[in-house]
């Protein structure tokens, strides 16, 4: 495989659940002359792993955060402002909700597992450069959402919910599954289903990913409206 010529000052850090995914992706950077400085298959690890090994980059394995995770994401920005962070997930596990709670948490990339290796590199190549990096499913899923959004702008106060739906989507906001706020909120699981699914009738918005953008625009969990959001590309 032929060098990248600008990887070889890249310094990653892998973090991946499967051994043999793992592997192949290391040996795929490596190849390509991408300096791997850490790998791991343990979320509690990543944090240790970023302070020792400083990465430029950390390709992390959202499925290794187990959803509620994604909060590592900001934990990990707020130590390291500059680090950036490239999420991968298999096809299997790829839907709109978890690309869009995946870059609000601060993500530079989204990427499937089965990425070509050449794209992989230079993707890593372009997010060290400043750049922002989907795959072509999760680009395509992003420009419906923000144009959704545009749509959305001006719900922001929501006053057709009760205190409760206001709390389930605060955390649907989050990015949290059914079993999760059922946790949170020591409510039954089919309780919270119900709760999600009264919302989004009075939101007036059909999925749970809408639903997200819509909550995101009042400020939910942000403290920022979308309005105040600017995003900008490399200098």
């Amino acid at each position: 495989m032929a060098e990248q010529p600008d990887s070889r000052s890249i310094r990653v850090l892998v973090a991946e659940q499967s051994p043999l995914t793992l592997a192949g992706i290391t040996s795929i950077l490596r190849a390509g002359g991408f300096d791997v400085v850490a790998e791991t298959q343990q979320t509690e690890q990543i944090f240790g792993l970023v302070k020792t090994s400083s990465p430029d980059i950390v390709l992390v394995d959202l499925e290794i955060l187990d959803g509620s995770g994604l909060g590592a994401i900001g934990s990990l920005l707020r130590t390291r402002p500059g680090l950036g962070i490239v999420a991968m997930t298999s096809p299997g596990h790829d839907h709109d909700e978890l690309l869009l709670t995946t870059l609000l948490a601060g993500a530079r990339g989204y990427l499937l597992k089965n990425v070509e290796p050449a794209l992989l590199m230079d993707a890593l190549s372009s997010i060290h450069h400043g750049g922002v990096v989907l795959g072509p499913r999760a680009g395509y899923s992003l420009a419906r959402l923000l144009g959704q959004l545009v749509g959305l702008n001006d719900r922001a106060v929501f006053p057709m919910l009760t205190s409760r739906e206001q709390e389930v989507l605060q955390l649907v906001s989050r990015g949290y599954g059914n079993d999760r706020i059922a946790r949170e909120l020591f409510l039954a699981e089919k309780t919270v289903r119900n709760y999600v699914s009264a919302i989004l009738a009075k939101i007036g918005v059909s999925s749970r990913a809408e639903a997200i953008v819509s909550a995101r625009t009042a400020g939910l969990g942000t403290g920022l409206r979308a309005r105040d959001t600017i995003m900008v590309g490399p200098s």
